[in-house]
């Protein structure tokens, strides 16, 4: 009885840690965003929206500073994360101990505001990102979701401004 435990446990947490994370942005174009614009200074008013933070730090389309004086001033606001309703992708990983990989999509609304000469000006993306899990994503551990969907956002910012 002791030993049933004990290898149910053992393949259950084996399973549940075989899942590693990776993420994308799933616009294929947005993957490979490079900026090629002047950055304005930006001093980021609420940086205590640290997944949001992160994500328009990540995004690298201002150059953030810690001084407000001759800088625009943003205002972000809290993201909201739609994910489909039913089914949970990480069963078949699971099941497979990791060797079959599964995916979930994610749609952020992502808004912010600039201040900047008296005026404020809002924008607000809906940004794709997209989880896999997979055993092999120990390879890709440099997709975080916070600098998959800055890639993201610097997509849409560009493909906004043409």
């Amino acid at each position: 009885m002791m030993f049933k435990l004990v290898t149910y446990s053992f393949l259950i947490s084996v399973s549940l840690s075989s899942c590693i994370p990776a993420y994308s942005a799933s616009s294929k174009e947005y993957n490979q965003a490079k900026v090629n614009f002047t950055k304005k200074k930006a001093f980021v008013v609420n940086k205590e929206l640290k997944t949001e933070f992160n994500i328009l730090k990540h995004s690298d389309i201002y150059e953030i500073v810690e001084d407000s004086t001759d800088a625009a001033r943003i205002t972000l606001y809290p993201m909201k994360t739609h994910t489909p309703p039913c089914g949970n992708p990480m069963i078949g990983s699971m099941i497979t101990v990791g060797l079959l990989p599964s995916g979930f999509p994610y749609d952020i609304s992502y808004s912010y505001d600039v201040a900047e000469n008296s005026t404020t000006k809002k924008y607000q993306y809906q940004l794709q990102v997209y989880q896999s899990l997979w055993l092999f994503n120990i390879f890709r551990l440099g997709k975080t979701f916070s600098k998959q969907s800055g890639k993201a956002l610097l997509g849409s910012y560009i493909a906004s401004n043409k």
